[in-house]
């Protein structure tokens, strides 16, 4: 096979690129553009090469060859490499399934410590990435979503807000807007939209506390939601406690079809929960059996600190400060070791939290051909690049680099990450068979 300049240069200088901050690699021109996808086709049948083609195509933002590429690769020799590039490509063309099914078949090869955990940071981070492209998605067809029938009996339960003085007890509209969640979601005869969605669309809308408990508004989030239904709700401050206000809307036209309150002290505060939960499912006219009604009374906790400590862990966590998040639900469940909310949430935000840490440059770093973390021996790149442009010569190469005794300079050379293995492309030259 004849060896072609561009070749040479995308194999070898993939080759020198490692560094010990990252992964560094040359821009792509528009020459070498235009000759990736005859590379492309030269080395059909080697994933070495192909994985490197497309490692190029994804660096030039060439995302959809960089995909078909790198799919080719993969089939033709797994490596972590080629997984963690494609599942970057997907990236990139926002098809985040298909991204996270690539991480976690890199997952399933060989890997560091190192390289498990920042890979699963990846994949944490993905869940919020698709959830606020969704509802970027939403609010650009506000329009056509709008004309589509809501999904039937499906309800969406917005944030409460607080109204009042009292610093501890800031975080309750979060609690008591999960606690409406959590038994609204044990009648059968109602879907529940999930909370990380209602969530991601909120900050995408930017409403403010007011905005949530504004009819227009909220109609307007059920709408873009899909839900038939939309609750709001306050919690007010009085003198001698708190006062829990709901409404339900129909997303449809805005209309008012159920609400409810109820007041009394603090210590009150879940039965009082039930009570408007109760008559805001009777006055919506959905069916209850017995056994729902029944599940209805119980109470996720008995214990009213645990329950400020959930609260303000979960408005922290929807603020996105997952670190103090997840101290505030561990104090929680300390305080009440039944509280399976609590752990629970702890459990997701633990995962979001490590997600938060997650950054492209460090998964190319260590999913790099040239990384430390990749491969033991520095100049095994190197190698291969030589046996990709001609895999006879590969072969020779590769017996004298074996052989300390025959040649020491090229053996040493190609265990280094050092200006040596840019000097070895001399010896190289030579071996190779002239024209």
């Amino acid at each position: 096979m004849p060896i072609r300049p561009s070749a040479l240069l995308l194999l070898l200088g993939l080759s020198l690129s490692g560094c010990a901050g990252g992964v560094r690699t040359s821009p792509v021109t528009p020459a070498e553009l235009q000759s990736l996808d005859q590379d492309a086709t030269s080395y059909a049948r080697d994933g070495d090469a192909l994985t490197r083609v497309g490692i190029r195509f994804h660096d030039a933002g060439s995302y959809e060859r960089a995909r078909d590429v790198l799919t080719a690769a993969l089939g033709l020799r797994p490596s972590f490499t080629t997984a963690v590039y494609l599942g970057l490509s997907f990236e990139g063309l926002q098809s985040f399934d298909e991204a996270e099914t690539s991480y976690r078949m890199a997952g399933t090869l060989g890997l560091s410590e190192e390289q498990r955990k920042e890979l699963d940071r990846r994949i944490a981070s993905l869940s919020r990435t698709r959830l606020a492209l969704e509802a970027r998605q939403a609010v650009a067809r506000e329009t056509e979503l709008a004309r589509t029938p809501p999904v039937p009996n499906s309800v969406a339960v917005l944030p409460w807000s607080y109204v009042g003085g009292n610093r501890r007890q800031q975080g309750l509209g979060a609690g008591v807007a999960q606690l409406v969640m959590t038994d609204l979601g044990k009648i059968s005869a109602i879907g529940l939209v999930e909370r990380s969605r209602v969530q991601a669309l909120l900050d995408e809308m930017a409403l403010g506390d007011a905005g949530h408990v504004d009819p227009a508004s909220a109609a307007r989030s059920g709408r873009l939601l899909r839900a038939n239904y939309v609750v709001a709700g306050v919690v007010r401050e009085t003198n001698n406690g708190v006062r829990l206000e709901a409404s339900i809307y129909r997303t449809t036209d805005g209309s008012l079809v159920a609400n409810a309150g109820s007041d009394d002290r603090i210590e009150a505060l879940f039965e009082m929960e039930k009570s408007v939960v109760l008559s805001l499912v009777d006055q919506l006219g959905v069916t209850v059996t017995p056994g729902e009604r029944r599940a209805l009374t119980e109470r996720s906790t008995g214990d009213l600190q645990a329950f400020l400590a959930f609260s303000d862990g979960l408005s922290a966590h929807d603020r996105g400060d997952f670190r103090s998040a997840g101290g505030l639900f561990a104090l929680a469940a300390g305080r009440d070791p039944a509280f399976g909310a609590a752990r629970q949430f702890g459990a997701a935000n633990g995962i979001l939290l490590a997600g938060a840490g997650s950054s492209v440059a460090a998964l190319e770093r260590l999913a790099n051909p040239a990384s430390p973390a990749a491969s033991g021996i520095r100049g095994t790149s190197l190698l291969m690049a030589v046996q990709v442009i001609s895999p006879s010569t590969g072969a020779e190469v590769d017996l004298r680099a074996r052989n300390p005794a025959g040649n020491p300079r090229l053996a040493e050379a190609l265990r280094q990450d050092n200006p040596s293995r840019i000097a070895i492309i001399g010896d190289i030259i030579i071996i190779i068979p002239r024209p």
